[in-house]
């Protein structure tokens, strides 16, 4: 299986270069000697996530996709730590002032030609990723820059890439999955309190046992 994992920083993704032995191709890219993996670092937000996944890797030719990073909970109930499978995603804060308020840009009228890939302004995963990935909590996001400006009904988790990398694997018809970390609570955790050690640590030991069951026997 060829296999691609993409980040937004490095920080995210020190532990998979680590852990799989990963070499560096360019600042943003690395790839693995043992494994058929390699390891793609995007940078912030979704212009930079969309244009990278396009410029920077031949999409088409991986079998599974995955996204990991860290993210915040709208709720107590999905505590600092906690490791989730993102089932659906959208953009929260790009959108139109129309009559009747703030129109989400996927639920706009000049953007049916995208309704292959958006359900009701939601990009769905819908694909087959694999079993292992299947017993985490799967949980409803939404990609914003700032989350707290304002709620979000229906929506468990808030990242800044993930619809982004899913409308693209969707794009390519690729199997994908989004995992995240929670590093913080919405409105309740300080800036300077954040975890972030903790979520890259449990998701990096979660999806590098992964990898390291795909290597082939000698």
């Amino acid at each position: 299986m060829k296999l691609l994992i993409v980040t937004a920083t490095k920080i995210e993704a020190e532990e998979f270069i680590s852990g799989l032995g990963l070499r560096e191709i360019s600042t943003a890219f690395y790839s693995g000697k043992e494994t058929e993996t390699d390891l793609l670092i995007t940078g912030i937000g979704i212009p930079a996530t969309i244009f990278s996944m396009f410029a920077n890797v031949e999409i088409r030719t991986y079998d599974l996709i995955i996204n990991a990073g860290i993210a915040g909970s709208f709720s107590e109930s999905i505590p600092t730590g906690t490791v989730i499978n993102v089932y659906s995603d959208f953009f929260g804060d790009i959108g139109l002032n129309s009559e009747n308020g703030f129109l989400p840009i996927f639920k706009s009228k000049f953007n049916d030609q995208f309704k292959n890939l958006v359900n009701n302004g939601c990009i769905y995963n819908t694909s087959d990723y694999p079993a292992f990935f299947r017993n985490l909590q799967k949980v409803n996001a939404v990609t914003v820059n700032i989350p707290e400006i304002k709620t979000y009904a229906d929506t468990d988790i808030e990242t800044m890439e993930g619809s982004a990398f899913m409308l693209v694997c969707k794009h390519f018809k690729k199997n994908f999955i989004q995992i995240r970390g929670i590093s913080n609570i919405i409105g309740l955790t300080k800036r300077e309190d954040w975890d972030i050690k903790l979520p890259i640590s449990k998701y990096s030991v979660l999806i590098t046992e992964f990898v390291k069951r795909l290597k082939p026997e000698v």
